[in-house]
């Protein structure tokens, strides 16, 4: 991430040096960046909240936080009520308190608030997708929005079986929304242990006797584990196997949605083991 700071500190010569020189770049009042390169999107919407003194929030906090399916294009930055907020990305409010954190050198929302931030601004799948990685970062939890009345809020959450650990990455909450979508199809366990194998399932229908290993290609090596685990769970528990990639489950959701619904009508056709 760019390298930004305060001109305090640098007479203006020394700062119009620096520029000329392309040591420097100005981003902001008072904001200048390493380098002579032209700003980011996120360049600007960090520099607005060095600028203002402020606390990065909404969509810049979601990006800082690393929080899936958030990008660049609603609020920045959140200032006091007293403050000016003319400028483009200024939310004026006063934060409850306790829920500003450091994050990347900026005072930022913390996971929680970002998240009820981000719920006016976000459909509901876009919303599931940022809740489930800051649970992942252990950035909040499930708990802290029970209370809301925010009606987006609370219908994500009634789709999340009680109790239910976080998807592990993002094709897994993709996958997970993706099956709700196929008539029949109740809710797959995440992260089932299969003790005999061992291992541990991103995704599975015990009741069915089937699971799903999904293929993000994340690691050097990952497809060959990948094909020795789903053996071993075979061999263990006779359950069927569906290997879903990224971008069948990114590209074609339809067509995966169907072969997933094919894969369930054949595992009920199928004499059950019991898995342990």
């Amino acid at each position: 991430m760019r390298e930004l700071f305060l001109g305090e500190g640098l007479s203006e010569s020394e700062l119009r040096w620096g520029a000329r020189t392309g040591r420097w770049r100005r981003i902001d009042r008072g904001v200048w960046a390493e380098g002579p390169d032209e700003p980011s999107q996120l360049d600007r919407a960090r520099a607005a909240v060095l600028a203002t003194g402020g606390v990065a929030s909404h969509h810049l906090a979601a990006v800082l936080h690393g929080l899936d399916a958030v990008r660049l294009d609603g609020p920045w930055v959140t200032v006091p009520r007293t403050a000016n907020g003319r400028r483009t990305g200024t939310s004026r409010r006063d934060l409850p308190p306790g829920c500003v954190v450091e994050v990347a050198g900026l005072r930022c929302t913390d996971g929680r608030q970002t998240l009820v931030d981000l719920a006016p601004w976000l459909p509901d799948l876009g919303w599931e997708q940022a809740l489930e990685s800051a649970l992942r970062k252990r950035l909040t939890c499930v708990a802290a929005f029970e209370a809301l009345r925010t009606e987006r809020v609370r219908r994500v959450l009634r789709l999340r079986p009680p109790g239910a650990p976080a998807t592990e990455s993002l094709l897994e909450t993709l996958m997970v929304q993706l099956a709700r979508t196929v008539p029949g199809l109740a809710d797959p366990v995440r992260q089932l242990w299969i003790e005999a194998a061992p291992a541990r399932l991103d995704l599975a229908w015990p009741e069915l006797g089937l699971f799903v290993e999904l293929d993000g290609q994340q690691h050097f090596g990952q497809p060959v584990y990948d094909a020795r685990r789903e053996t071993a769970v075979v061999a263990a528990t006779g359950w069927l196997c569906g290997p879903f990639t990224w971008r069948e489950v990114t590209g074609v959701p339809h067509s995966t949605a169907r072969r997933l619904a094919a894969l369930a009508e054949q595992a009920r056709r199928r004499p059950l083991r019991s898995a342990s």
